[in-house]
């Protein structure tokens, strides 16, 4: 099956070559402020999935972070915004379209893993018009052009659906894999329905950025259980929870001990309008 690009020309550009230059400087950026010092076969990132001139450079810390030494192939877990599809719905064959080229679904690993779990379903629906893992695709074009990978993509994110997926991708691969999360942080503002603290700009920055470090600190323990209790205690609208806890459960059980939190930024640096406030995460993990 072929899946053509939905938000090329929208989310990031349609032009090969402008890409290849957005991308190229956002990693480029991101380098010279990464120190590479883990090690492992393993590596799971958080990516946020916004539009690039939003939330690109902190992404590529992400992916500058994976391109150290980057695996074959890629499990790539994002949230379900269209309501379409299973309640977690895999891709199991064919390809993805983007500006660069096709990028190929690994059968063998997606086969395994719909066998290792519980909840997964084979539906392509879910993906038809899904931004989440779509706009990941360049970036990891960009740093492993033979790149193979398998989407997931979650309309349900409680624990123990989180915890059953990453576990199935854990039991999966013999192959050093890389896991992404696709996620952004807060989501602030009348437009959200998220409206949790009043005052002026500085205060609500200061809030937002103070909470979205909260997101960013359990991630960089490993703590699913700290994770979802955040959540449901402020009703927090971080929208790939889900993908995120699956991602920390999959390289606990790999091995991994403890993350790394790469980058942090959120709307308000590009747009200027606090008012309306989504925010941006970058945290890698090694095994």
């Amino acid at each position: 099956m072929f899946r053509p690009s939905y938000v090329a020309g929208s989310f990031y550009p349609k032009d090969k070559s402008s890409l290849q230059k957005m991308i190229e400087r956002f990693i480029e950026e991101a380098k010279t402020n990464i120190e590479y010092i883990d090690e492992g076969r393993h590596i799971g990132v958080l990516c946020p999935h916004a539009g690039y001139v939003y939330s690109g450079r902190t992404q590529a810390y992400s992916f500058s972070y994976l391109s150290n030494s980057p695996p074959e192939t890629y499990v790539i877990l994002g949230p379900n915004h269209t309501g379409m599809g299973l309640p977690i719905s895999i891709m199991n064959e064919g390809s993805w379209e983007t500006p660069f080229g096709e990028i190929k679904i690994n059968e063998e690993l997606a086969s395994k893993i719909i066998e290792k779990s519980g909840f997964i379903g084979i539906d392509s629906s879910a993906h038809k018009y899904e931004h989440s893992i779509e706009v990941q695709l360049p970036f990891l074009q960009y740093i492993k052009k033979d790149a193979t990978f398998v989407p997931i993509c979650m309309g349900i994110q409680d624990k123990e659906t989180a915890v059953d997926v990453g576990r199935a991708i854990a039991k999966s691969s013999k192959d050093p894999l890389g896991v992404i999360a696709s996620s952004d942080l807060v989501h602030y503002g009348s437009r959200f329905s998220y409206n949790p603290v009043r005052g002026g700009k500085e205060e609500i920055l200061s809030w937002i950025k103070k909470n979205d470090m909260e997101i960013l600190k359990r991630a960089e323990e490993l703590d699913t259980e700290g994770l979802y209790k955040f959540i449901s205690s402020k009703d927090y609208t971080t929208c790939g929870y889900g993908p995120l806890s699956a991602m920390l459960t999959c390289m606990k059980e790999l091995g991994a001990k403890k993350g790394k939190i790469l980058n942090y930024s959120n709307s308000y640096e590009t747009s200027g309008d606090y008012s309306a406030v989504v925010g941006y995460g970058s945290v890698g993990v090694k095994c």
